[in-house]
């Protein structure tokens, strides 16, 4: 090829490069996607309009989202059941293990934070069922001390072992009265909410931490990935979300930091008035750095979300079928 041949190839393949390369920053600038799309994924044209029977128009395009099979496998069971959070007046014994894999990878906010919610009430119900159980107890030991009949020594040692787990030093079955008190269902939903980001965070993901509790070793549990230096804390772990809401109960009902909530919700029951999540939100402002800002928050979570018309609601009767197997809690 002679030589002035040879220099107008050059030329046309220089071109034909820069103006390749043209069109694609013409593309990433304006917005155009220039890359390929895998099948499955991206925009899928929706037909919104056809004229005389020509050829659809397309109006515009609609995102399609995917969700993992366990999201779709609960949602299915849940309708199946008919356990709907709309107008809900009983509540199914479900108990789910742990979050399904994908909620966190949900495209609707809505869906995300109804799944969740289906999943968390009847966990906050039962702990809560727990827990009136343990006071019913106590205050029919407490009236036979009353009455003059001996304390069994099985029913003292129970007591002393729920002073110990507790923290009550002093005041015996009335100090426990106090502590042993339900934690009204809006307030735990809250909290589980905002803590671990409607069930999306890493921790309850992996440890089913949903209340960010601190633990110290890190077989204990998650270690934060921004944890400082020299720290040693821990998210605390737990073998199922059932686990983790008693944990919470626990903490609320026994830790120096929330005897304001504990004397607020006594004032409240000796006074006969609701003991309501709202009410009791307002003492938390240690349980994070955020202080005021933390209650605000747990308000509107409330309020958006109506959880204030979830307290106050029974178990349906009768058995439903169990869940997904891979999600199944057996109450224990």
């Amino acid at each position: 090829m002679s030589s002035a041949k040879t220099g107008n190839y050059r030329k046309f393949v220089l071109a034909s490069v820069f103006g390749a390369i043209g069109l694609l920053y013409i593309g990433i600038f304006s917005g155009i996607d220039v890359s390929p799309t895998p099948v499955g994924f991206g925009h899928e044209p929706i037909v919104t309009d056809v004229t005389d029977g020509d050829s659809p128009v397309v109006k515009k395009k609609k995102p399609v989202f995917r969700r993992g099979p366990e999201v779709v496998a609960l949602n299915q069971y849940f309708k199946s059941i008919g356990y709907s959070l709309n107008d809900v007046t009983e509540v199914p014994r479900v108990y789910i293990k742990r979050v399904p894999k994908g909620l966190d990878e949900l495209a609707s906010v809505d869906e995300r934070k109804t799944l969740f919610l289906r999943i968390m009430l009847p966990l906050a119900m039962r702990v809560n069922e727990e827990i009136g159980a343990r006071r019913d107890r106590l205050m029919a030991i407490q009236a036979k001390g009353i009455s003059g009949i001996p304390v069994s020594a099985s029913d003292q040692k129970w007591v002393d072992q729920l002073m110990k787990r507790y923290r009550v030093t002093d005041g015996g079955v009335t100090a426990l009265l106090e502590r042993i008190d339900l934690i009204p269902t809006s307030l735990i939903l809250a909290q589980s909410a905002e803590e671990s980001g409607w069930g999306t965070s890493r921790f309850v993901r992996t440890g089913n931490a949903l209340f960010g509790q601190w633990a110290w070793g890190d077989d204990e549990g998650i270690v934060p990935k921004d944890r400082e230096d020299g720290k040693t804390h821990v998210i605390k772990a737990f073998g199922s979300l059932m686990d983790s809401v008693r944990a919470y109960a626990r903490n609320i009902n026994s830790h120096p930091a929330y005897q304001s909530l504990r004397e607020r919700r006594a004032t409240l029951r000796a006074n006969g008035d609701l003991i309501s999540g709202w009410d009791l939100a307002e003492t938390l402002t240690k349980y994070s750095e955020r202080g005021e800002e933390y209650v605000d928050s747990l308000h509107a979570i409330m309020r958006v979300n109506g959880l204030n018309e979830l307290d106050g609601l029974d178990f349906a009767a009768g058995d439903v079928p169990p869940p997904p197997k891979v999600l199944a809690s057996l109450e224990d």
